[in-house]
């Protein structure tokens, strides 16, 4: 009889245990239907979804159904949304349920894809929002190139980063099929967010491991113009130790730290606005 009895608790939990997830993927079923018939009968405006931690909890090992859920709700309603309209609007809902599917199925690629196609454009803080998603990827998926990318891209473009966007491009070119023209976009990014040594640094680190006889001469051409803007900012450097200010305009390292300005092969051009020297590259500079 005490065994009975001690076993009856034990049984009762386990029934518990079995029963517990079936009863809440119901109710969060239950829910997602729902919201379909609202949708269907002329309420448009997306929901935020449950928070990713409860989702979990409801749906156990079925998790990877919760994210694909989350997806394709959000890429249905997009596909809906009148063009002219202001995404700020309903991009709340939307980014919420991208991280909820990043967060409760990580390696689902696709959702990284959705994020960076809808969110980034927005403004700055959806890009930000976009590029801590994209993070989570990297966490769940190291070998993929395209994740890094996506940050790097929307450091340089979006947040006007170009020294984050260099550092993320340097990660991603060391990844699994990365194109090896990354290398060479994050040197010249460097140099655009005024990096120059740190730019130099990595175009010559990409020349001795690039097999491409092609690409090698990209490299010793742009290694040729951050040495001659290395050179001025050695330059600027030296005129400030004997000045105690830096210079207005470049013009006034000649002659006393340089005998003249050097030259820039088109599309490099130098810019200077104190105390940042920038080594720019034309606008057609970044396609591969």
């Amino acid at each position: 009889m005490e065994m009975m009895a001690e076993a009856a608790p034990t049984v009762a939990r386990r029934a518990l245990c079995l029963l517990l997830p079936p009863v809440l993927l119901f109710f969060y079923l239950a829910a997602f239907g729902l919201q379909e018939r609202h949708y269907a009968a002329g309420v448009p405006e997306p929901t935020h979804p449950p928070p990713p931690a409860l989702q979990e909890i409801a749906l156990g090992y079925l998790r990877q159904l919760g994210a694909e859920i989350q997806f394709i709700k959000t890429a249905v309603y997009y596909g809906h949304v009148d063009p002219v309209r202001d995404a700020r609007e309903y991009a709340a809902p939307l980014a919420a349920r991208l991280a909820a599917a990043a967060q409760l199925h990580p390696h689902f690629l696709d959702t990284y894809y959705l994020a960076q196609a809808l969110l980034p454009h927005i403004d700055d803080e959806y890009a930000a929002y976009a590029n801590r998603i994209h993070a989570r990827g990297m966490a769940a998926l190291p070998d993929q190139f395209v994740l890094p990318f996506f940050i790097g891209f929307n450091h340089f473009y979006y947040l006007k980063d170009p020294v984050g966007a260099a550092g993320y491009l340097q990660q991603a070119v060391e990844l699994p099929g990365a194109p090896s023209w990354f290398g060479h976009l994050a040197g010249a990014l460097a140099g655009e967010g005024g990096d120059i040594y740190g730019g130099l640094f990595w175009l010559r680190a990409m020349l001795a491991g690039e097999e491409d006889e092609g690409m090698r001469e990209r490299y010793r051409h742009s290694i040729a113009m951050f040495e001659r803007a290395v050179l001025v900012q050695q330059a600027i450097e030296q005129y400030r130790a004997r000045q105690g200010s830096y210079p207005a305009e470049l013009a006034e390292l000649v002659p006393a730290e340089l005998a003249e300005l050097p030259q820039f092969d088109p599309p490099f051009q130098l810019s200077w606005e104190p105390p940042t020297l920038r080594l720019l590259r034309g606008a057609d500079s970044h396609r591969p």
